[in-house]
């Protein structure tokens, strides 16, 4: 299949999208992380908890919407098991290497063979990067087996919906009862997984489907408009809902329900809107330009700032520098000095891998087996 112009451009404010999700989600971190217990009893920390309620969600729903794009402009190679097949699985077993190391419970393999079993358990507790790799898997077979853009979409969309009535229904199930629990903790809702593959294979499932409905439409002016009008409007009614109506859901709303997921799902759909109805504006403005660099570089974000907050960094600059709890502008500080060196390195990393991406590929593979090498012999 000929790609036409469009098929081949990027979309500038899907990576600015993806940009801004990654920089908010270094803000809920740090704040999760310095904000002290007694600044979280107060209206402006409802607010700000609730918007970053938004944040995996959004960055979830973008590779959902991503891997739409890369299906529509790479499908028929794909069907044909083409080598751009298998750039896409390495760039997935990446992503997934990344995903666990990041829960390995001990960097030492010789720690890790005798921990105990409670000590081991976390290492199959299921990520945003498991759910967007297992999630996307399970996207690319039913294009595969259904050999059709337009039904995978269907059927990802169908899938969204089915999840977010259904999890529910598991949320009080012992993982014993029908699972082995390490698969259970990655499957089933939180307490066992902070972001379990139920629910949150409903968001990059929407993704798709939501791409499939945007980029299909002749007239991408007027969908944008209705998802911005959309986005705003519809969360009225879910919690007028939701405040004068009983449903199954009523008591795990804010964890799991048909509600909470659309509410989600509605702030991706005002950025999305609005970023794409301005899109022209933001091809000449340098922050809208390097927003689409941070989009395109996510995976580095994501990486790099979880292993500065929740690793060993982050251990050795509290010993350091005494830090403790602290209060909003102190948590704001600590998203400056986490964020600002974070987004420089990425930068020197795009620019060393445009310019001299043979060895960008080179330097990965060394990275990944110097990290296997360390945990081995650690």
């Amino acid at each position: 299949m000929k790609q036409t112009a469009e098929q081949r451009q990027r979309f500038v404010f899907l990576d600015i999208l993806r940009g801004i999700a990654a920089i908010w989600m270094i803000q809920v971190h740090v704040t999760n992380q310095l904000l002290d217990v007694s600044y979280k009893d107060s209206w402006f920390y409802d607010v700000v908890n609730i918007s970053n309620g938004f944040v995996a969600p959004t960055f979830v729903f973008c590779a959902g919407a991503g891997l739409w794009i890369a299906l529509s402009r790479k499908g028929d190679e794909w069907r044909r098991f083409s080598p751009s097949l298998f750039d896409y699985l390495r760039r997935l077993a990446i992503i997934l290497f990344w995903a666990y190391m990041l829960h390995v419970p001990f960097y030492s393999f010789d720690r890790t063979i005798y921990a105990t079993r409670e000590e081991l358990l976390p290492f199959f507790q299921s990520d945003v990067l498991h759910v967007i790799v297992y999630t996307s898997l399970a996207v690319l077979v039913t294009f595969l087996l259904t050999s059709s853009l337009r039904r995978t979409s269907l059927l990802a969309g169908i899938g969204a919906i089915l999840i977010m009535i259904g999890t529910k229904f598991f949320w009080n199930t012992s993982p014993a009862d029908w699972l082995v629990e390490p698969i259970s903790r990655m499957v089933l809702p939180a307490p066992y997984s902070p972001f379990p593959l139920l629910p949150w294979a409903c968001y990059l499932l929407a993704g798709v489907a939501v791409a499939s409905l945007f980029f299909s439409s002749t007239d991408k002016g007027r969908m944008g408009r209705w998802f911005l009008i959309g986005g705003l409007l519809l969360p009225v009614a879910l919690f007028t809902f939701k405040n004068t109506v009983v449903t199954p859901w009523t008591d795990t709303w804010w964890t799991t329900s048909p509600g909470v997921h659309l509410f989600r799902i509605c702030g991706t759909l005002v950025l999305w809107g609005g970023l794409f109805l301005i899109e022209d504006k933001l091809s000449t403005s340098r922050l809208a330009q390097y927003l689409k660099l941070v989009g395109t570089e996510s995976l580095f974000v994501y990486v790099a700032h979880l292993l500065v907050v929740y690793g060993n960094t982050a251990d050795f600059l509290r010993s350091t520098f005494h830090i403790g709890t602290t209060d909003w502008w102190g948590s704001f500080l600590g998203f400056v000095i986490i964020c600002v060196p974070t987004l420089l390195v990425m930068s020197a990393w795009h620019n060393y891998k445009r310019n001299h991406p043979n060895r960008a590929k080179k330097l990965t593979v060394l990275v990944i087996v110097g990290m296997v090498v360390g945990f081995v012999v650690g």
